[in-house]
């Protein structure tokens, strides 16, 4: 049986200092610009095969017309391929980046805000979109790379930023 006291014992034989030590990541800053800047050129034609590229499984997908827990590539490729689909039927023909902001809450871990801009085929700003994601560190053998676990798309981005407040506040005494 495994208990709490069985998993912090330490061998004789193993000192701390010989367990490998964790290699530094590189700088989160850079990674995550190079990373949008990787979506942001996914989403300027809607490349479903590069935006699903950017995704973590299992991820989660959430919006004001439903959720999505997506396990497998192939279902989070049709997944994007039918949004992209309905974006083109409403005479959209991609989307850039109009604004961007990253938390970093770890070295593994990340909270983006985004706001998309969508042209119409003239190139004209047709619509704005406000997105949040979560984005984790993937362990290796991906190569230690950012990626989305849970995208989170809000509503239309001028009444989002007019309505942003504080749900709940906790402060300690």
């Amino acid at each position: 049986m495994f208990t709490q006291a069985a998993a912090l014992r330490v061998s004789p034989r193993t000192s701390l200092s010989a367990r490998p030590e964790r290699p530094k990541p590189a700088d989160p800053r850079a990674e995550l610009q190079l990373f949008f800047k990787a979506y942001d050129a996914a989403n300027l034609d809607f490349d479903a095969d590069a935006v699903v590229a950017l995704y973590d499984l299992p991820c989660l997908i959430s919006g004001m017309h439903g959720n999505g827990s997506f396990t497998a590539r192939g279902e989070l490729r049709a997944h994007f391929a039918r949004v992209f689909t309905a974006f083109r039927q409403q005479g959209l023909v991609g989307a850039s980046l109009a604004s961007l902001i990253i938390t970093a809450l770890s070295d593994e871990f990340a909270r983006a805000e985004a706001v998309w801009s969508f042209t119409d085929p003239r190139g004209r700003d047709a619509a704005n979109l406000a997105s949040a994601y979560t984005l984790r560190r993937a362990a290796l053998p991906d190569g230690g790379r950012w990626r989305i676990v849970h995208a989170l798309a809000l509503d239309d981005a001028e009444r989002i930023g007019t309505a942003k407040r504080p749900l709940l506040v906790l402060s300690g005494r």
